[in-house]
């Protein structure tokens, strides 16, 4: 006579190798039922009971995990054990990346917005719907790793982004990305191809002297948003110079004095916080510009000399507002130093 037992398993960790499990004699005749009553989702695996499970968590699609064990098929899926759906599941965290790479922000529910003529939000979680179809991304990664035309396929891979997914429900964009990224893809490469096609030097010079004329206005604009405030070390020179007076050490004329001196140190302290915070802008912005530039080096057809002379005028600049931010610290301090001095004599 046969016996039905059920046994409730879960997951625990254990610091040492477990014994095998055996079943005495007397137990032969029972049967043992094993059913998941819970799932785990680690960095490294999952398991649980199905693939949408998985896929509604955002963050395991763009950072996929190196092995799932679905309990409903009674399968382990890995690089080991490869399965179509597994495959497509990586790939799926390919194009993930490549999103995460062209997109203009994130959200603080992780949508990834993508900004071209409108604003369009893109949110990694799908369902098992979404790896009904083989999705191939190599074409579209080897497109955007190329240094040739960086910035023109970042912007035609946010346009093309837009215009595919546009009058597609927030919820559902990613997963009808994937099940027709084929037909993405050879949109994509398609306007790429027209803008080749239609690429003008010319017009690419005039891209360039604009680049150059928008740097230099960010570089002048660092000095400019402290200019103003530079101002207040002389008006407070100006103000403590004509109130102190003559008096004796300890003296009420004294503690005055001491007022003044306090009040110009803090105005020469706010301004050299000000302005050691503007060196740092101005260090961003000419490795931003740099950087852009050696890229254009790169490109088929420009002209390397004409790039250097804009990296040459741009760096005369940054060096220009340098020094003048450099010298706005001297008079700060040396207006300062003439303050005490003034005191001082005053007190003598």
């Amino acid at each position: 006579m046969s016996r039905t037992g059920q046994v409730n398993c879960r997951l625990i960790k254990a610091n040492k190798t477990l014994p095998a499990f055996q079943f005495e004699e007397k137990f032969a005749s029972f049967k043992v039922k094993v059913e998941l009553v819970t799932l785990k989702v680690h960095d490294k695996y999952f398991i649980g009971e199905n693939w949408d499970t998985l896929l509604a968590y955002s963050n395991y699609v763009l950072n996929p995990v190196e092995l799932v064990f679905i309990a409903d098929k009674m399968r382990v899926h890995s690089e080991l054990t490869p399965s179509e759906i597994f495959t497509r599941y990586q790939n799926a965290a390919k194009v993930c990346q490549l999103i995460k790479q062209i997109a203009n922000d994130v959200t603080a529910s992780n949508d990834y917005l993508i900004i071209f003529g409108q604003s369009l939000s893109i949110n990694f979680a799908i369902d098992e719907t979404a790896l009904v179809h083989d999705i191939d991304p190599e074409s579209l990664k080897e497109l955007l790793s190329r240094d040739l035309h960086k910035e023109a396929k970042t912007g035609l891979v946010r346009e093309a982004l837009v215009t595919f997914l546009k009058n597609i429900d927030k919820t559902k964009r990613f997963t009808y990305l994937l099940t027709h990224f084929n037909a993405f893809a050879t949109q994509l490469l398609t306007s790429y191809e027209q803008y080749v096609n239609n690429y003008s030097f010319d017009k690419v010079r005039r891209e360039h002297q604009e680049k150059k004329t928008e740097y230099i206005c960010k570089i002048n604009k660092v000095f400019d948003d402290v200019a103003t405030k530079t101002f207040a070390i002389p008006a407070g020179v100006w103000l403590a110079a004509s109130k102190i007076e003559e008096g004796g050490l300890g003296s009420l004329i004294f503690f005055k004095n001491i007022v003044f001196v306090l009040i110009v140190f803090v105005l020469a302290v706010v301004v050299y916080l000000n302005l050691l915070g503007q060196f740092s802008s101005l260090s961003a912005i000419k490795n931003e510009y740099t950087q852009l530039f050696e890229r254009l080096k790169k490109e088929k057809g420009i002209d390397n000399s004409e790039v250097d002379t804009y990296l040459n005028d741009l760096n005369t600049r940054d060096s220009i507002v340098w020094w003048k931010l450099a010298a706005s610290m001297f008079i700060a301090g040396t207006m300062l130093i003439i303050v005490i001095a003034l005191v001082c004599y005053a007190t003598n």
